[in-house]
């Protein structure tokens, strides 16, 4: 997948043409489609602008809510506030729109209650005010019904009348390279003396990157994660396409991840010790890839097979645990062999290659809501 930093937020903003209207028509917006992801606004919060800006998109121009409002007259002042009680302060835009019977987009900065979004467990109905004051005329108030999501909903791809939009970078957000149970589990593979030491592709030698991968797996068959199917999200038959995904913490308190979170948790380890993993995604499946050389070729990985084995203590569940782990690769790269000439296809987006370098690169964040930190959450 090659990620371009105009396709993350661009077209959902999109729909500013030069109309002849109605004065002081305008019309709120919530992207995508009347509803709020708190994953999406985690994770974008520190999303450069982009390089081009639209003349008729005012404000942020990275915004997902706002409102549309065709001037009345060259020069008109205009003041939008956008409010949702608990979850958005009172965030205001001061602009002046510059030609009449023009179109334009206006998106304030908005104030969220990121520790809020963060304890998003469920989706739920909410109401968001909007009031738009146009030169000194009284504000006009208008109110929507938008449905907020759980922090563990992924919106990947959005369906639209006239563009679709690509999220799949969304899934990124949810590697954390720098969550505190990421350096227990390297400390713990350690233990497991598959490998001295994790020094990314510093050995320059593919094999050594396999061991250090193996050595991962095998923390965590010893941990105990097992393979859960729990994918659906409640979005019903919205032009959202979206996707439940565990946070780290998690994963480990219940000790079971489906195929996303499995592959989420084994990226955030890979990133940990420098080497370079992405997220293949497949109609109704998710497994891993990482480059056995910077830049180079991938390996694959079906991580559902985590619990292909229980291993026992001493050589005869090293050999169990490695015979698992190499029926993983096997299988991930046929998936991928299976698979490969759909991927780049926008035709065809759940068929996808999520680079998280490339990601990171772009300014998508880790969404870091974690409840719980240290030996807690990882204990037995």
């Amino acid at each position: 997948m090659t990620i371009r930093p105009r396709t993350l937020l661009a077209w959902l903003a999109a729909g500013l043409c030069c109309v002849q209207a109605c004065a002081a028509e305008w019309t709120p917006v919530v992207s995508p489609q009347g509803q709020v992801f708190p994953s999406l606004v985690l994770a974008t919060a520190n999303l450069p602008a982009p390089i081009k800006s639209r003349a008729r998109l005012l404000g942020d121009p990275n915004g997902l809510i706002g409102a549309r409002v065709v001037a009345e007259h060259d020069g008109q002042r205009a003041r939008l506030t956008v409010h949702m009680s608990g979850w958005l302060r009172p965030s205001t835009l001061d602009v002046v729109l510059p030609a009449a019977n023009t179109r334009y987009a206006l998106y304030p900065t908005l104030e969220w209650e990121f520790a809020q979004l963060r304890s998003a467990q469920q989706p739920m109905p909410e109401t968001m005010s909007f009031e738009l004051q146009l030169d000194d005329a009284p504000a006009q108030r208008k109110v929507e019904r938008v449905r907020l999501h759980s922090v563990n909903e992924a919106p990947y791809f959005v369906v639209g009348e006239r563009s679709s939009t690509d999220l799949a970078w969304m899934f990124a957000a949810y590697v954390d390279e720098d969550h505190p149970l990421v350096r227990k589990i390297l400390s713990e593979a350690l233990k497991t003396k598959v490998v001295k030491r994790f020094d990314g592709y510093q050995s320059r030698d593919p094999r050594q990157v396999m061991n250090q991968v193996y050595a991962l797996w095998r923390a965590l068959q010893d941990r105990g994660i097992r393979y859960s199917s729990i994918t659906r999200t409640g979005n019903g038959k919205s032009g959202v396409l979206s996707q439940h995904v565990r946070f780290i913490d998690d994963s480990f308190g219940n000790a079971e991840a489906n195929c996303v979170d499995g592959s989420v948790l084994f990226a955030s380890l890979l990133r940990k010790i420098d080497l370079n993993p992405a997220l293949v995604m497949v109609p109704g499946h998710m497994f891993l890839a990482f480059e056995l050389t910077p830049g180079g070729e991938r390996s694959y990985l079906e991580t559902t097979l985590i619990d292909d084995v229980l291993p026992s203590a001493g050589d005869e569940g090293d050999d169990a645990s490695f015979a698992s782990f190499v029926r993983a690769s096997e299988r991930g790269h046929a998936q991928y062999q299976k698979a490969r000439v759909r991927f780049g296809d926008r035709r065809q987006p759940e068929y996808q290659i999520i680079d998280i370098g490339a990601a990171r690169d772009i300014g998508v964040v880790p969404i870091g809501a974690r409840r719980k930190t240290g030996s807690e959450s990882i204990s037995p």
